[in-house]
């Protein structure tokens, strides 16, 4: 009579893949891309925004400023994905200045400001809420 062994298991991955954190940076990096397509847009075709509506300065300050927060928003998302912990203090300043940056600039186009800014909230949520689950 035979016996059989059984096939070893292999060891569950030592870092798993967290849902919470994977969404504070997917949502940092859709937030990042938001921004980037308001300031290029914003410096492109100023028509399409009301600029009246700004509360100071004009359009093409604010398409650069849009254009540095989403470059930094995007790196930010990426540095939480790598699990890093200043990925994570990162995703908590970019989440608050991308709320600033777009309720600040809601005059000009407010439906995209308000995504924009429910985007960032989101990530503010997710990064305190969850911050400490999969460091």
């Amino acid at each position: 009579m035979a016996t059989r062994t059984k096939p070893a298991r292999t060891a569950a991955p030592t870092q798993s893949r967290n849902g919470w954190i994977t969404f504070a940076g997917t949502y940092l990096v859709i937030a990042g891309a938001l921004n980037l397509i308001w300031g290029v847009t914003a410096l492109a075709q100023k028509e399409y925004f009301r600029e009246d509506g700004l509360i100071f300065s004009n359009m093409q300050f604010w398409g650069w400023i849009a254009l540095i927060v989403a470059a930094v928003q995007i790196i930010g998302g990426a540095l939480i994905f790598m699990r890093k912990a200043g990925g994570m203090i990162l995703g908590l300043v970019l989440g608050g200045c991308g709320v600033l940056f777009n309720f600040l600039s809601i005059g000009a186009y407010p439906i995209w400001s308000c995504i924009a800014i429910g985007c960032s909230l989101l990530v503010l949520w997710a990064v305190t809420v969850h911050w400490e689950e999969d460091l």
